[in-house]
This record gives structure tokens, C-alpha cells and sequence, in this order.
């Protein structure tokens, strides 16, 4: 028999269990920052993220028992003395920013402690390494993915911090019959102060870092590395490079038909110092009070004018702007704020909303109010110029030579941008005296403020009343929650004319972005999270007494489309059991044509597959959210509609052999037109040839058809 003994354990279990929970600690810390997309730039920090995770991976595949590695101690200290030389080289030459620069030392520090760590000191750098990890993505991220991986850092940190204490205890010295008694109160202890040590980080990372320390980032950033973004005023002549941000701003959903290539406007800009475009009377304006929520911004006369008008809802995120993006001409705004500032150039603000969500309903028109002509003051104020180069009156009077109106000259000095020169987020590689002049003269090439401020500038040495017009672009349609996404990214700058008759009429002489790719799976993936964080706003943080009774009423009507009291009645008059009277012929020749029917749909499903994924393609086409994809089951659908008209493609045909060895007149020029468009979606991702595809469909399946 044997004897009473001290319990045995696994040797080694504690230990493996501390560094398991450590490793998780840096792996939701390390994707907290990779998912915040703040240091996925540049090349330097994409390489600094991929050594960091593959570091991680090596680990954490080390102490599972499926690889065995170990670092030689002399290595890690060549690589060390190597990056200290190599630090002052990226500071200087390749970050060109000390903060990015002291990231990636962090960075290093983090790979080779995660390499050669052994000792409890090393451990605890780790936690260390992993906390300050964290805090750096609480500053940088606001999505609802930070969430999941805090939670996730706060589950790894309990148990790090669970096993730390068990080592300790088992390092000692007395034996764990001896340490018993004690063992409750140091257990009551460690909870609360873990209790604690949470609730404090939560608060300070949800409550205070959001709000102040993005702000600090931003200011710690060099001129070179500015954000993309919305700004109440437009500068130039800064020196270096645009960072694209893909920070969502605000989400926007039609409540009709979705209507493409809508500008979200915030203000226009009116005066210009040669440097800067600003507006000081952008503060002035009417103060409006809603009724019951509702402010109406149009008179009665305005309402009148006919026009399509629509509806959409807008949720702001965080924003530190209280401007309004308005899309097409608002006629009535539906807000829960008590105030609404107007200013001069037809935008308005919400001074009073909380800066943590805010959202409003918008009725608009695509029809813009009558206007006759400006007041002579009004049109003195918009033809207002600094000194400037003389090459640049020369060039306006040069384009507009012969035009005999103002939209002419408007459209002359567009389309000249348009053709002559090139989109950059880089514009200036050094400091100008005229940022202007520069770029119509020497650069050539810029991003949306340089052209907007050429053709205004332009436009009033030909005596055409302008301003610039700030906002976002359209953003992304996301079919998964029908909102549209605009993210920082998107943020706009456009010109507004003056036309006498027409009022201000929008031009945008911008260029497409030349780098812009197709979407891809990360984009897709963007959206599955944009979606998660809608579902967040709307049914969790924005989940009150309205989307209560809305859900219920949902519910209510989806009730009645079923109709289960209907089929009921009629089972019970199939089985003869309704008032004691027999079966009725005509119900189960009914269920018998039902079961017919279900069959045949099963046998040929396939096809009917087919069949509803290009009616789904259709549809979306004619919405303006197809996709690639999408482009391909039109493209056979209008082939469909060919053979019906007796034109067959032979399948070693290409659509441009095709649709050029059609015949002359309206068929074979609808297929070629179709055709261009299909290639522009198809192979050249352009949003907007989904809308002209469209027609282009419309217009085929329009045609007669041809008698045999």
C-alpha cells in the first residue's frame, strides 16, 4: 500500500499556463494595433507589424511543443548594437518622424523580448510591452474590433496574473500545508485589486483617452504626415504628404431608391489670401429652433418648385466638427438638438450635439432654388483677389477665349484641369512662394484643394463669382446593412459658381485618383466589421424607447405578411375539419399543383439559381452597388436577351469581337455601348459605369423583337 504523500502535479504546467497567458496578452494587444490601421501605411510600419507577428507565432509555436527554437544570446545583442545604428538612419530617412521612428524601436524591443524571454524579469517587460501596446491602439482605433480584443487583453491579463501568483507561492520556501491558512485572505486580495486595477483601465481608456489623447497624436504628427480628413478651411502650400485614413466619420441610409454621386456638403469657403481658403462670415447666418424636432428650411415658394426629393438618415460618429453633411437641397431637417446654426454659404451646424453620435434626418430635392442675380456687393465679395501671378489671369483669359457665357467659361476652365493635369496626395516637396502658381506652372499634379482653388481662382479673373465647397465624397455603399460608409478618406473639396439664373452650380475639376485599386477581401472584410459596428450603434448603444416600438411594429407586419391565421383556415378545409364539412376538390387540386410545383422548382434549382442571381444582379446594377461579379450575370442576362432577338454568341468570341460584328444601327449600338461599360465595371472597378450599364440594359431590353 502506498503511503500519504504530498499531491503530485504536472511539472511544468504552471509555468506553461503564465507564458500561454502572456503571449495572449501581446497577441490581442499586437491585433489591436494591426486592426486600428494607423501603422499599415507605410512600408517601414507593415514590415515593423509582419516581424512583430511572425516573432508571436514562433513563440507561441515554441511553447505548444511544435517547434523548438532558441536564440543565441550573442545574436540578440549584435541585432541590438546593429538597430541602434540603424535608429538615427530611420528618423532621418526613412520615417522622417521621431515618434513613428520610437515605434518601430518599440517594435524591436517587443521581438526580441518575445524571442529570448525566460526570466520572470522578462516576463514582466512583456506585460509591460503588451499594456503600452494596447494603450497605443486605445488611442489610435475608435471600431467596435478594439472591444473585442481588450476584452479579450483583460481575460489573458486576469490569468497572467493568476499564474504569476501561483509561481511566486510555489517558488517559496514554506510548504503549502503551512501557507493554507493565509491563502483565502491573499486570494481575496488579488481580487480586488484585479477588480479594481479593470475598472480603472476600462474608465481610463473609454472615458478619457478617446477624447484627448487621439487629439495630442494628432498634434505630435509632422506637417508631412497630415491625416486626410474634413477641415472648415482649406491651406496650402504644406509641405509633404497626405496619410489616407479609413476612419468612418459618418454613416448615411436613403430610405428610398438610393441616388448615386451625391456630394455630402458641410460649408463653402469664400475668401482667399493666396495661402488659404477661409470664410469669416461662416459663423453668421440665421438661428434656427426646431418644432417638435423639425426645422423647415425652405420658404413656401421654394417647397413648390418641382423636383425629385428623397429622404435619408445620417448618423454622425465621433467628430470633434459640429458641421452638418447635407446632400442635394435640403428642404426640411429632422433633428433632436434645440439649436441650428445657419451660416452665410448655405451650411449648417448642431453646436449643441453630443460629440458622441449624432444623427438626423434629412428631406431634400435634387432641384436647386430659383435664383436671379446676385446683389452687386454679394458679387464684388465673390470676385475678390489677392495679388497674384500674372501667368495666371493670362492662362484664365487664355482658356475662356471666345466663351459667351459664364457656365461656358466654367466648363472650359473644368474640363482644362481635368485633361492637364495629374492627382497627388504628395504635392510639395518643398517650400513655395506662390503654392498656386506652383501647381498650375511647375508641379502640375495635386490633390482636390489645388484644383478647386486653380478653377476658383480662374474662374474670378474672368469675372465668375466662386467659392469653394468643402465635404465628403459619396463613401461606400455597404450591401450588408444598406448604409453608406464615408470615412475620412472621402473628404472633398469642389467649386461653386454663380450662374445668374441657375444660382450656385457645382463643377469639380478633380481628376480621378490614378492609384486608386478595385476593392479587394480586406475591403470586403471592412465591411462585414462596419456592419458589426452598426449593429453595435444602432441595437445596443443607440437601443431606446423608438427602435423598441420599431422593432415591435417590424415584427407585427412581418405577422401579417405570413398570414398564419389564413393558412390555418385553409389546412383546416383541406382536411374537411372546417364546420364538419367534407374535403373540397379544389383545395387538394391546389396542394397537388403546390407539390408539382415544388418539385419542378427542386429538379430544376440550378437554374432558377441562376436565374435570381442575375434578376439580384439587376437590381443592384440599377441601384449603382454592383459589383464585378455582378457585371458578369448582367452580361449573360443581356446575351439571354440577344438570342431572343436572334443574335447568338458563339462561346470563342470575346464581348468586344462580339459586339463589334453586330450589325450597324439600335442593336449592335446599344451592345457596344453596353459592352464599353461592362468592361469599365468589370475590369476597371469604376462605381460609376454601373449607373450608364443600367441604361444601357434598359435600353436592350427594350428593343422589339425580330420576327423569324
Amino acid at each position: 500500500m502506498a503511503g500519504n504523500g504530498q499531491p503530485g502535479r504536472v511539472a511544468g504546467a504552471p509555468e506553461r499556463f503564465h507564458e500561454f497567458a502572456v503571449l495572449l496578452m501581446l497577441a490581442s494587444a499586437w491585433s489591436a494595433l494591426a486592426g486600428s490601421g494607423a501603422f499599415s501605411h507605410g512600408a517601414a510600419d507593415l514590415i515593423a507589424l509582419a516581424a512583430a507577428g511572425a516573432a508571436l507565432l514562433a513563440r507561441t509555436l515554441g511553447a505548444a511543443g511544435v517547434a523548438s527554437f532558441r536564440l543565441p544570446a550573442s545574436w540578440v545583442t549584435a541585432a541590438t548594437a546593429a538597430y541602434l545604428l540603424f535608429y538615427p538612419a530611420d528618423y532621418l530617412w526613412l520615417s522622417r518622424d521621431f515618434l513613428r521612428a520610437t515605434l518601430h524601436l518599440v517594435f524591436f524591443v517587443f521581438i526580441a523580448k518575445i524571442l529570448t524571454a525566460s526570466t520572470p524579469r522578462d516576463f514582466l517587460v512583456l506585460k509591460v510591452i503588451a499594456f503600452l501596446a494596447m494603450l497605443a491602439a486605445s488611442i489610435v482605433s475608435a471600431s467596435l474590433t478594439f472591444l473585442l480584443f481588450l476584452c479579450l487583453f483583460l481575460a489573458a491579463s486576469m490569468a497572467a496574473l493568476a499564474s504569476e501568483e501561483i509561481l511566486r507561492a510555489a517558488r517559496g520556501r514554506r510548504l503549502v500545508a503551512g501557507a493554507g491558512g493565509r491563502l483565502p485572505a491573499r486570494l481575496a486580495r488579488l481580487t480586488a485589486l484585479s477588480t479594481a486595477a479593470v475598472l480603472l483601465m476600462t474608465a481610463g481608456l473609454f472615458f478619457f483617452l478617446p477624447r484627448t489623447a487621439r487629439a495630442a497624436f494628432e498634434h505630435l504628427l509632422k506637417p508631412s504626415q497630415r491625416s486626410s480628413g474634413f477641415a472648415p478651411e482649406v491651406l496650402l502650400g504644406q509641405v509633404g504628404e497626405i496619410r489616407r485614413q479609413s476612419t468612418a466619420v459618418f454613416h448615411a441610409r436613403f430610405l428610398d431608391r438610393r441616388l448615386p454621386a451625391l456630394k455630402w456638403r458641410a460649408t463653402a469657403l469664400s475668401e482667399f489670401d493666396g495661402w488659404r481658403w477661409y470664410s469669416t462670415r461662416a459663423r453668421e447666418g440665421r438661428t434656427l429652433r426646431p418644432a417638435d424636432g423639425l426645422v423647415k428650411l425652405l420658404d413656401d415658394e421654394q417647397l413648390r418648385l418641382p423636383g425629385r426629393r428623397f429622404t435619408y438618415e445620417v448618423f454622425l460618429n465621433n467628430t470633434s466638427s459640429d458641421w452638418l453633411f447635407i446632400a442635394g437641397t435640403p428642404e426640411y431637417l429632422r433633428v433632436s438638438t434645440p439649436l441650428v446654426l445657419e451660416s452665410a454659404a448655405t451650411g449648417y451646424r448642431a453646436p449643441l450635439a453630443s460629440p458622441e453620435g449624432f444623427r438626423y434626418v434629412v428631406h431634400a430635392t435634387l432641384a436647386a432654388p430659383q435664383s436671379g442675380t446676385l446683389p452687386p456687393d454679394e458679387r464684388n465679395f465673390y470676385l475678390r483677389l489677392p495679388v497674384v501671378d500674372p501667368r495666371v489671369i493670362e492662362l484664365a483669359r487664355r482658356i475662356t477665349s471666345g466663351a459667351r457665357s459664364d457656365v461656358e467659361r466654367a466648363r472650359r476652365i473644368e474640363a482644362y484641369l481635368l485633361g492637364n493635369y495629374q492627382y497627388s496626395l504628395r504635392a510639395l516637396d518643398r517650400e513655395v512662394d506662390d503654392p498656386l502658381a506652383w501647381f498650375l506652372f511647375e508641379g502640375r499634379k495635386g490633390h482636390c484643394e489645388y484644383f478647386a482653388s486653380a478653377m476658383a481662382v480662374l474662374l474670378r479673373a474672368v469675372w465668375v463669382p466662386s467659392r469653394i465647397a468643402v465635404g465628403y465624397r459619396e463613401g461606400s455603399y455597404n450591401s450588408l446593412t444598406g448604409w453608406h460608409v464615408v470615412r475620412a478618406s472621402d473628404a472633398h473639396s469642389w467649386v461653386e459658381a454663380w450662374i445668374d439664373g441657375r444660382g450656385w452650380v457645382e463643377f469639380d475639376p478633380t481628376p480621378p485618383d490614378p492609384e486608386q485599386r478595385p476593392a479587394g477581401l480586406l475591403d470586403r472584410l471592412s465591411f462585414w466589421s462596419d456592419a458589426l459596428s452598426i449593429f453595435w450603434q444602432e441595437w445596443v448603444l443607440g437601443y431606446d424607447l423608438d427602435r423598441q416600438l420599431s422593432l415591435a411594429m417590424q415584427v407585427e407586419q412581418s405577422r401579417r405578411r405570413l398570414g398564419w391565421s389564413q393558412w390555418s383556415a385553409f389546412w383546416r378545409r383541406l382536411r374537411g375539419t372546417a364546420g364538419g364539412q367534407p374535403p373540397e376538390p379544389l383545395a387538394w387540386a391546389a396542394a397537388a399543383l403546390l407539390a408539382l410545383a415544388c418539385l419542378a422548382a427542386w429538379w430544376r434549382r440550378q437554374s432558377l439559381q441562376r436565374w435570381w442571381r442575375m434578376v439580384a444582379g439587376c437590381r443592384k446594377l440599377r441601384q449603382g452597388a454592383a459589383t464585378p461579379h455582378d457585371a458578369a450575370l448582367v452580361y449573360e442576362r443581356m446575351l439571354a436577351r440577344l438570342r431572343a432577338l436572334g443574335f447568338e454568341k458563339t462561346p470563342w468570341m470575346t464581348p468586344a469581337e462580339f459586339a463589334a460584328c453586330l450589325p450597324e444601327g439600335e442593336p449592335g449600338e446599344s451592345v457596344r455601348g453596353f459592352t464599353a461599360c461592362y468592361h469599365q465595371l468589370r475590369y476597371g472597378a469604376k462605381p460609376g459605369a454601373a449607373v450608364e450599364l443600367a441604361r444601357w440594359m434598359d435600353r436592350i431590353e427594350s428593343l422589339a423583337r425580330r420576327r423569324p
